[in-house]
């Protein structure tokens, strides 16, 4: 796992992934979040979908602490494509990517970090805090 922290934008899954954010739409964001709700999640779907719900909860008005400026940029430009059933999407890939059919659970898990699973609540919070 090419990571150096367990924050979003921390490993290259998720870098490597932006590029092709930055040329598209919203329908980027839910091919990241759709690839991670299809059985066994290996790490780099992981990664990249939970950075694109990070984006997602961004784009409803609720971002992480830090956000890379170029997302930041995409938010501004493209944050209103973003729908609740977006939202929807995005809980769904954290729920999967955070159970025991993750590759990236299994890897933080054993790395005995406990940031990333609080992180991953706290996105989730965020995320339901968009639907009500």
């Amino acid at each position: 796992m090419g990571a150096w922290g367990y924050l979003p934008f921390e490993n290259d899954d998720a870098l490597d992934w932006l590029d092709e954010l930055e040329g598209g739409g919203a329908d980027v964001v839910r091919g990241a979040l759709a690839k991670a709700n299809n059985g066994y999640v290996e790490a780099s779907e992981g990664s990249v979908a939970i950075a694109a719900a990070d984006i997602t909860a961004a784009c409803q008005g609720d971002p992480a602490a830090e956000l890379p400026e170029n997302v930041v940029d995409w938010v501004t430009t493209h944050g209103a494509e973003i729908t609740a059933e977006d939202v929807e999407l995005a809980l769904e890939a954290v729920e999967r990517v955070a159970g025991e059919k993750s590759e990236l659970a299994e890897l933080w898990d054993d790395a005995d970090e406990p940031g990333w699973r609080e992180f991953l609540e706290d996105l989730t919070e965020r995320l339901r805090a968009a639907l009500r």
